[in-house]
């Protein structure tokens, strides 16, 4: 087997690069191709009549042919390649489809030109190809190359999502139009009441889950300030100022930033092993020399995708929010404003929608899928990262090796497909079960009110009984009820309640016993 491609290219330029999830290889002894499962991986397998040279930049064309436009990549061998002979490959057929985009990613790259003349005739080609890439429809035209910069991105920050067939399914999925017709599956009993008492509750949920997932003790005050915010999502223009006022928002009044980190950063715990402290260090974020730029691309390419306004904006919203995060600008409070930013992005793009969808609830139920998806960026480029952390000056990061590529020009494809995963799971359990339940309550305490005069703490108390026993109130209660309302009258308050109970599970299939004791 001979490798094509970019595992050629990683071996040719030892760039000791992670292998993709999809590599080329060539059987020489094969009259025909085949893929085949390798380990968690798969393997293209071109037949012996693919004749491809060993020359590195034949190799650079097949691995646009066969396995796209890996930016990463590119950028990792365009800091080593020799550029005069790249500049005569180019040379030889500079009209050619890819000799022009191996042309114009060297210079957007780099940017540096190289030795050749810009070309004078030639119809304009697309960087990436629409059929495999989420793209934006109005890119810029490169005169020099002809070649036309559909990037979601920027240089300084450039995320891809690759159109898998199911990444093509979810993203019909319009998250807001589901939730409203799962909420209005309730029929009657919704109203504009019961959506502002839930909104309100879900807010805070939000919240309350986002600080969990960070696995810190919420604090009262930094909850009401987080949820400030989350209350003004999408009223302010997404920019540095912005995400400072929020990061100063979320944490303590020691850890509240003026501008960007630095210093180098880690996320990590810390261990005692057989009386030593050890640094279980999980992930590094970009060089703090990096920050600017990469920040000031994201933002661009925020920008950009707010103009085009044709990616789906939950798609919009996982680039931003996951490329904050992995970029790591602040010492502290990342992680909130990385789940804050889905929220903004979507209600900048989609403002008439009214309520928020609790996503980070259904994270903090999904914790392991979570780290999962984070690790799908992480782990390759921690496995590349070469660093010490200074014991004599409190474990403080010391980089050797600059990766910037791993950072600025990663592939979200898996990220979409999870923040999907978890906004359905949000609308069907938190926001469906939060508004059930509030109907639930307020048609029993209706049938109760009609009967008897209770104060209101006695009354919740009840009502949860009744919910709890699924419309009827266990042996173990009835002295404690039988208190406000005689037997006789107990009977048809527990009829009405099996009865809304019965329509609730039904319409919205789900439990509203287990419901009540989450």
């Amino acid at each position: 087997m001979k490798p094509v491609g970019y595992s050629f290219l990683n071996s040719y330029y030892t760039l000791t690069l992670p292998k993709l999830g999809l590599e080329v290889y060539q059987d020489p002894n094969s009259d025909k191709g085949y893929t085949q499962t390798f380990g968690a991986s798969n393997r293209k397998v071109l037949s012996k009549f693919n004749g491809i040279s060993e020359s590195p930049y034949e190799q650079m064309v097949a691995a646009i042919k066969h396995q796209g436009i890996r930016l990463h990549f590119f950028a990792a061998i365009f800091k080593v390649v020799d550029v005069v002979e790249f500049t005569n490959f180019i040379q030889q057929k500079p009209n050619s489809k890819y000799n022009r985009v191996l042309w114009y990613l060297y210079e957007w790259i780099t940017d540096k030109k190289l030795e050749l003349p810009d070309l004078k005739s030639g119809n304009y080609i697309n960087l990436f190809e629409d059929e495999f890439y989420y793209t934006v429809h109005n890119g810029e035209k490169d005169k020099r190359t002809k070649v036309i910069n559909n990037a979601i991105g920027t240089r300084d920050f450039c995320p891809t999502v690759r159109k898998t067939p199911h990444i093509k399914e979810l993203a019909k999925i319009n998250v807001y139009e589901t939730a409203y017709a799962e909420v209005q599956k309730l029929g009657e009993y919704l109203s504009a009441d019961v959506l502002s008492r839930s909104i309100n509750y879900l807010y805070t949920k939000e919240t309350k889950s986002s600080t969990e997932i960070e696995r810190e003790k919420p604090d009262k005050q930094k909850m009401q300030r987080f949820l400030n915010s989350l209350k003004n999502i999408g009223l302010f223009a997404l920019d540095k100022s912005k995400l400072i006022d929020v990061q100063n928002q979320i944490v303590e009044d020691s850890a509240k930033a003026t501008d960007y980190r630095t210093c180098e950063v880690y996320v990590g715990s810390t261990i005692q092993r057989f009386g030593f402290i050890d640094e279980d260090v999980h992930y590094i974020g970009a060089k703090a020399e990096h920050v600017h730029s990469m920040m000031d691309g994201l933002f661009k390419t925020h920008e950009r995708l707010m103009l085009d306004n044709n990616m789906p904006a939950l798609i919009h919203a996982t680039v931003i929010s996951f490329g904050e995060v992995y970029i790591h600008p602040f010492d502290d409070g990342n992680g909130r404003i990385h789940r804050y930013l889905i929220h903004d992005v979507m209600k900048q793009r989609e403002p008439e929608h009214k309520f928020i969808i609790p996503i980070s609830a259904a994270i903090l139920k999904n914790t392991a899928k979570y780290d999962q998806v984070l690790e799908s960026i992480s782990k390759p480029l921690m496995s590349m990262l070469r660093y010490d952390l200074d014991s004599e000056n409190n474990n403080t990061v010391v980089i050797h090796n600059d990766i910037d590529y791993m950072y600025r020009y990663p592939d979200y494809t898996e990220h979409v497909q999870f923040v999907y995963e978890m906004m359905n799971a949000a609308i069907s359990t938190e926001l469906v079960e939060e508004i059930a339940l509030i109907i639930t309550f307020d048609e029993i305490k209706k049938s109760i009110n009609k009967i008897a005069d209770i104060p209101n703490a006695q009354l919740d108390k009840i009502v949860g009984i009744i919910i709890n026993g699924k419309g009827v109130v266990s042996k173990s209660k009835q002295a404690f009820v039988n208190q406000y309302i005689d037997k006789n009258r107990l009977e048809t308050v527990q009829q009405q309640a099996t009865s809304i109970i019965s329509y609730i599970e039904k319409t919205i299939k789900i439990d509203v016993q287990k419901m009540m004791s989450k």
